[in-house]
C-alpha cells in the first residue's frame, strides 16, 4: 500500500475550499473585463532562458527546472509577469498597443512554506502593456480597489510607492551601483525589522553606517505615522531633492494620488509608503501592495508595479509594462482565518 499523501507546500482543495476559490476568480474575471483587459493563457513551463534573471537571484533558486524529453533545459514559471514579456515580445504586433490583458493561472516556487504561502499557489494577474502614461499607474491602483471591494472587503489598506523615489536617494548618496542589493534587503523592513536590515545593508550591499541611515530614514516614512499623504511627499521630496529621478518618483506619486483620488477613493484606503521596494528586480516605478486590515501580518493580498524594461530583454521594441496580481490562495487563507469562509457555499 502507497500511503496517500501530498508534497511540502502542495496542498488538495476540497469542496469547502473550491467554491469560494472559484467565486473569487470569477469576481476577478469580472472586475477585469469591466476595465477592458482581455483574457489569454501561456504555457505552465517555459525555457529556462525565459525565466531566469528576470526576478531575483531568490526566485532563481526557487525555480522548479529540469531537462525535458529532448534534453532542453525548461522551467516551471514562478509568476505570470514573466511570461506576459515574452508573450508581448513575440505577439505585440498581431495584438496592438496599449495592450491590457488579464490571466488567471498556477506558478510554482519551492520556497519555504508559511502562512498563506504554498509552493503552487495561483495567481490573478492584470496588466497593461505599451504605455508610459500615468492613467494606466491610476487604473492599475483603480482595479485593485474595485476588486477588494467586489470581493466583499471593507477594510483595506493599498500601499503606494515609486522605485524612482527609492532610487533618486541612492543615487545621491552613492549606492546606485548597489541598487539591487540594497532594494532586496529593504523589502525585508516589514518582516524582519530595520536593525537587521541595517546588518543586511552592511553585509551584503557593503554601505556605511550613514547610507543605512539615510535609507532608513526614508523608508521610515509612511502614511500612518506622517499625516496625510500630500505632506508625506513634501518631506520624501526634500530627501530626494536634487536627484532628477527621485524628483520624478515623487511628481508621479502626487499624479497617481491625485488621480485615485478624483475618482472617489477614499483618502484613508491609499497610504503612500516609502519602505514598500517590490522584492523583484523588475520594477521601475510605481509599486503597490494590499493589506487587510483585520490580519495585516499575513501580508500583501494584491500586488504589483510598473516594469517598462522587462520584455527589453526578448526584442528591441520598446513595451512598457504595469499591472497587479491578486494572491488568491494567501487571500483565501486569510479570510479562512478571519472566519469569512462558509463551508459549502459560494460564498466569502
Amino acid at each position: 500500500m502507497i500511503e496517500p499523501r501530498t508534497l511540502k507546500g502542495f496542498r488538495d482543495y476540497l469542496p469547502e475550499a473550491m467554491i469560494p476559490r472559484e467565486k473569487l476568480i470569477g469576481i476577478a474575471q469580472r472586475v477585469y473585463r469591466s476595465y477592458g483587459f482581455s483574457p489569454i493563457d501561456t504555457p505552465a513551463m517555459e525555457y529556462l532562458e525565459i525565466l531566469t534573471g528576470k526576478g531575483s537571484d531568490e526566485t532563481d533558486r526557487q525555480l522548479y527546472r529540469f531537462k525535458d524529453h529532448g534534453g532542453r533545459d525548461v522551467g516551471l514559471r514562478f509568476d505570470l509577469t514573466v511570461p506576459l514579456a515574452r508573450f508581448a515580445a513575440q505577439h505585440i504586433n498581431d495584438l496592438g498597443t496599449p495592450f491590457k490583458r488579464y490571466h488567471i493561472g498556477t506558478v510554482w516556487r519551492g520556497e519555504n512554506t508559511q502562512r498563506g504561502r504554498y509552493r503552487e499557489f495561483m495567481q490573478c494577474d492584470f496588466d497593461t502593456i505599451g504605455t508610459r502614461s500615468v492613467v494606466a499607474d491610476i487604473e492599475t491602483g483603480l482595479v485593485i480597489h474595485d476588486l477588494m471591494q467586489s470581493i466583499g472587503i471593507r477594510e483595506f489598506t493599498i500601499r503606494l510607492n515609486n522605485r524612482m523615489v527609492l532610487q533618486g536617494l541612492l543615487d545621491k548618496i552613492g549606492l546606485a551601483d548597489r541598487a539591487t542589493a540594497v532594494l532586496r534587503a529593504l523589502d525585508k523592513l516589514a518582516k524582519i525589522g530595520a536593525t537587521k536590515v541595517a546588518e543586511e545593508l552592511k553585509e551584503h550591499a557593503q554601505v556605511t553606517d550613514a547610507q543605512a541611515s539615510e535609507v532608513l530614514a526614508l523608508a521610515s516614512l509612511h502614511g500612518g505615522s506622517c499625516g496625510d499623504n500630500d505632506e508625506l511627499l513634501s518631506q520624501v521630496a526634500r530627501l530626494v531633492g536634487g536627484n532628477a529621478k527621485g524628483e520624478e518618483g515623487v511628481q508621479r506619486l502626487r499624479e497617481i494620488v491625485s488621480g485615485i483620488a478624483a475618482a472617489g477613493v477614499a483618502p484613508e484606503r491609499l497610504q503612500i509608503d516609502v519602505s514598500i521596494a517590490r522584492g523583484l528586480d523588475y520594477y521601475t516605478g510605481a509599486v503597490f501592495e494590499t493589506f487587510l486590515n483585520e490580519l495585516p501580518t499575513i501580508g500583501s493580498v494584491c500586488s504589483g508595479g510598473r516594469y517598462d524594461n522587462l520584455a527589453g530583454t526578448y526584442t528591441k521594441q520598446e513595451l512598457p509594462g504595469i499591472g497587479a496580481s491578486l494572491g488568491l490562495d494567501r487571500l483565501l487563507a486569510a479570510l479562512e482565518e478571519l472566519g469569512r469562509l462558509v463551508p459549502h457555499e459560494a460564498s466569502v
